[in-house]
């Protein structure tokens, strides 16, 4: 049988119990040359920049730039974020200013609608047809569209742009008029476009329009787009100026009148619309807005009131409307 050996401890004398402080020193003095001495020697940087620092680096790399004459670089990350977040009030103007003209401005839009296109009636047997079967009825061109183009007029179409499917049914011999709203329309505020059209539609009928059959189902597109840039009539001051200039001492006067872009009134009573958009009111000056006529439309002429002339426009000089003298070159 084996015999175990007896237990002994060793217990260390005091020399030998204190740390080995030569290779502590030893591991710091590697450790302060490897992450700390190191990198600076080599320009090495081993973690991301103080936003000051970045900043102050953009802004130098910027100027560098432009003493080279080229375009600056693009400033680190962490000074896009900032700019971002906590930019300054006056940069922040600078932006939404920016932003608000990449923006298509809000304001009446341009209505233009096109002809009606039948698609679908019932003749007096109670026979249903459709398309260009039923033939045309462009009498209701004259009692549709003028409506349609008041939508400008609306509030509630202020900023929208898009389509509107519109569709009139025309029922004979009582010259009644229906329409609803067709679902492949894209102009925003729908509902509030919808409550002008029954303001607008009120008490409108199809009597008097040549017809073959009974009823007739007839479609519109209307189509909503940004107003261009609004003629208006001259203010006061405008005209002081108009007055000046038209002055027989004028240096400008000759000038204005060999402008080769000045509209010319046509003759036997009919004018073209010079300016881009021509505003047509329903009373001279103070009226409501009825109509835009884009640059080049046709207009009859009637008696001029205040600068003002009466006019008729649109689909075989269907509505009625005034418009300024200037607009149409007068």
């Amino acid at each position: 049988m084996r015999k175990d050996s007896p237990f002994a401890v060793d217990v260390p004398t005091p020399d030998r119990d204190s740390p080995a402080w030569v290779k502590v020193g030893v591991i710091a003095a590697v450790g302060f040359v490897i992450g700390v001495a190191w990198p600076r020697v080599m320009g090495v940087k081993l973690g991301p920049s103080a936003p000051g620092e970045a900043a102050a680096a953009a802004a130098s790399a910027a100027a560098s730039a432009k003493a080279a004459g080229r375009a600056p670089e693009a400033p680190p990350a962490s000074v896009n974020a900032k700019s971002a977040s906590g930019a300054p009030s006056g940069s922040a103007v600078t932006m939404g200013s920016s932003a608000a003209s990449a923006v298509v401005p809000s304001g009446p839009p341009q209505v233009s609608v096109q002809r009606g296109s039948v698609i679908a009636c019932k003749t007096s047997d109670g026979e249903s047809k459709k398309g260009k079967e039923c033939g045309a009825l462009a009498g209701l061109d004259n009692v549709v569209p003028p409506h349609l183009r008041k939508l400008a007029t609306c509030s509630a179409a202020d900023g929208q742009t898009g389509k509107l499917s519109f569709v009139a049914t025309a029922m004979f011999p009582s010259g009644g008029l229906s329409w609803d709203v067709g679902k492949s329309s894209t102009v925003g505020n729908l509902e509030g476009i919808t409550n002008c059209l029954k303001t607008h539609f009120s008490g409108v009928t199809a009597t008097g329009v040549a017809h073959e059959h009974n009823r007739y189902t007839v479609a519109y597109n209307v189509t909503f787009a940004p107003a261009a840039v609004e003629a208006v009539a001259p203010t006061k001051s405008d005209k002081a100026d108009k007055n000046a200039k038209d002055a027989p001492d004028s240096p400008d006067k000759n000038a204005k009148e060999d402008r080769s872009d000045a509209p010319a009134a046509a003759a036997g009573g009919e004018a073209s619309v010079g300016w881009e958009v021509a505003l047509v009111r329903d009373v001279p000056k103070t009226g409501a807005v009825v109509a835009r006529l884009p640059r080049g439309s046709k207009v009859k002429l009637g008696a001029m009131k205040d600068g003002w002339y009466a006019i008729k426009y649109g689909d075989a000089f269907a509505s009625d409307g005034f418009v300024y003298r200037g607009a149409i070159g007068r």
